[in-house]
């Protein structure tokens, strides 16, 4: 018996530094100015959530070649409105590898205008629509969309990056209609991190209880020249009274880092 729980002791302490090593990586929250494109990196592995306007796709290769990123495992667009989806196809054109192209079930334009699609069929791929109750690699919880909207900014893919010891709401720009379906759908949207839909506009986080989030860090992608009135400052008021520590694009140069694993979760801008 004493030799079994040996045993056991030992092929846990082996598998400890293997657990925490894999929960290791960072999210880099780059600066395009009003629009979105996120890298998250789990371990080596680098996924890029929206990119940006086409203008600002200068941004996202130097944050991508700053990083040493020249293979992405998947491409998430959350939406196609021009200012996460804009930089796709210069993607598509780089030398950058992309191994899968995600995009939301739910799109107001013509499939065949869809810029994911035109991007992934230039590689010769093909795109994965996803909805709510979808996961991918077993770290993105699909939490919505699951309806179609009239509005794009509601057919955003709003999902939860599941790690141990981690969780980050990725929100896009989802807005007060999505919002309530999410709220009504009992999904749980605790998360030690909070991507602040839609550049922090007056528009969101309306019936969101933001202190019961949870959240210790709010992130927020926007350009307050471009589109003025963000961030709100009544929801900047908020987050920070949840307790949120908030960082912000428009007050850094590159971006905004969030290194996460055994040391904890750490914030810094650049």
């Amino acid at each position: 018996m004493f030799k079994l729980l040996l045993s056991l002791l030992l092929a846990l302490s082996l598998c400890l530094p293997a657990s925490c090593e894999e929960t290791s990586g960072y999210l880099y929250m780059i600066n395009v100015g009003k629009g979105d494109a996120i890298i998250v990196n789990v371990s080596g592995r680098a996924y890029l959530i929206d990119t940006g306007k086409a203008d600002a796709w200068e941004n996202v290769e130097a944050a991508l070649a700053r990083l040493g990123i020249a293979e992405l495992e998947a491409v998430f667009l959350t939406h196609t409105d021009k200012d996460h989806a804009g930089g796709l196809k210069k993607l598509s054109k780089s030398d950058i590898a992309v191994g899968r192209w995600y995009a939301s079930a739910f799109y107001t334009c013509d499939y065949d205008k869809h810029k994911m699609v035109d991007a992934a069929s230039r590689q010769k791929q093909e795109v994965c629509f996803l909805k709510a109750g979808d996961t991918v690699d077993g770290i993105f919880q699909v939490l919505a969309p699951s309806v179609y909207s009239a509005d794009e900014d509601d057919n955003s893919l709003v999902m939860m990056l599941v790690l141990p010891g981690l969780r980050t709401l990725l929100t896009g720009d989802m807005e007060a209609s999505e919002e309530a379906l999410l709220l009504r759908s009992g999904a749980d949207l605790k998360c030690d991190i909070f991507k602040v839909p839609n550049h922090a506009d007056d528009d969101v986080c309306k019936s969101l209880d933001l202190a019961r989030l949870g959240a210790k860090i709010a992130l927020i992608s926007t350009d307050p020249y471009e589109k003025p009135g963000t961030p709100d400052p009544l929801l900047l008021e908020r987050l920070k009274q949840a307790g949120m520590e908030i960082y912000r694009t428009d007050l850094s140069t590159l971006g905004i880092r969030v290194d996460f694993g055994p040391d904890g979760i750490i914030a810094s801008i650049e």
